[in-house]
């Protein structure tokens, strides 16, 4: 619950000088565009304003306690687990305007890689650029060194490979 707090505070705090990042939507899938029963209704008026694709695991887009916090430019979907909170966020703005072409930058996404796995302060996160949209996979637990969803990657990894996008609109 703390995770959930924190980024809607973190959300709401951005500045007016920020941006927003240009997003190259992914061409419809025809075998995922609709999904096999209706989306939970806090899911499908929580994302139907977002501006971005929303991307959820394919397990957990069902769960019907999920929390959705969301803008235009944002989402954040909560849900807790036995022992554990689980986050996912989009997000398409930036507090800092970069020029793509400055070599610098270049040089940064090329060493970029596909997906970041993050094990810091009783959490495990995965992060990851997609359409020119940031997002994270995050797993809170309440006991983070014992836990082994926040001590190894293979949970972070499974919910990352098992993403699907759930909504979003250009």
């Amino acid at each position: 619950m703390r995770l959930i707090l924190f980024t809607t505070l973190a959300l709401s705090m951005l500045s007016a000088d920020s941006g927003v990042l240009d997003i190259t939507w992914p061409r419809p899938n025809k075998a995922t565009l609709k999904p096999v029963a209706p989306y939970p209704v806090v899911l499908q008026e929580g994302t139907k304003n977002v501006h971005l694709p929303v991307y959820l695991t394919k397990s957990m887009a069902y769960d019907k306690n999920m929390v959705v916090v969301s803008g235009a430019n944002f989402y954040s979907i909560s849900m807790e687990l036995e022992g554990a909170s689980l986050l996912f966020e989009g997000d398409k703005t930036f507090q800092e305007s970069v020029n793509p072409k400055n070599p610098e930058f270049q040089k940064i996404v090329k060493a970029s890689p596909t997906v970041e796995y993050i094990q810091a302060e009783g959490m495990m996160t995965a992060e990851f650029n997609r359409h020119g949209v940031n997002y994270a996979i995050t797993i809170e637990c309440e006991s983070p060194k014992t836990d082994k969803r926040c001590t190894e990657k293979s949970l972070i990894e499974t919910l990352y490979s098992g993403l699907i996008m759930v909504g979003g609109r250009p």
